[in-house]
């Protein structure tokens, strides 16, 4: 009976179903839980945004108050892409362009760039399943 290989580290991390070394860093602040108010700048579908968000997130133990400008940057492209879409809906993807060709509706390319930047945002908060593997809560 032949036996498998001796248990390392390595060996062991893969049988757990990952290879990655663990990145830890001692030296990393702690910070406090928290859900701060929206700031003043946001209008009100933005900071009811922010709200919602920053009480899934601090359910989720990441949100702190040093997370408000990017959550507040999330809440506004949020809002941007719901009525940047919303547009799209309303006149479709192709539009008529003033000289009568047919063109991308401009508020796709609004839409797109939003949603770019709430997935990119949505990632360091932990917010798409691949990422949210990466995110230690406190």
């Amino acid at each position: 009976m032949t036996r498998g290989p001796k248990p390392t580290p390595r060996n062991l991390r893969l049988i757990k179903g990952s290879d990655r070394p663990v990145r830890m860093n001692p030296d990393e602040p702690i910070v406090k839980v928290s859900i701060p108010d929206p700031p003043d700048y946001l209008g009100p579908d933005e900071a009811a945004v922010f709200i919602e968000m920053g009480g899934k997130l601090a359910r989720m133990r990441v949100m702190t108050e040093y997370d408000t400008d990017a959550l507040s940057i999330y809440a506004v492209n949020w809002v941007r892409f719901l009525q940047a879409d919303a547009k799209v809906r309303e006149m479709g993807l192709i539009v008529k362009s003033p000289k009568n060709y047919p063109i991308q509706n401009p508020f796709l390319a609004i839409s797109n760039r939003a949603q770019k930047t709430c997935l990119n945002i949505g990632a360091e908060f932990g917010m798409t399943p691949s990422s949210r593997t990466r995110v230690q809560s406190q």
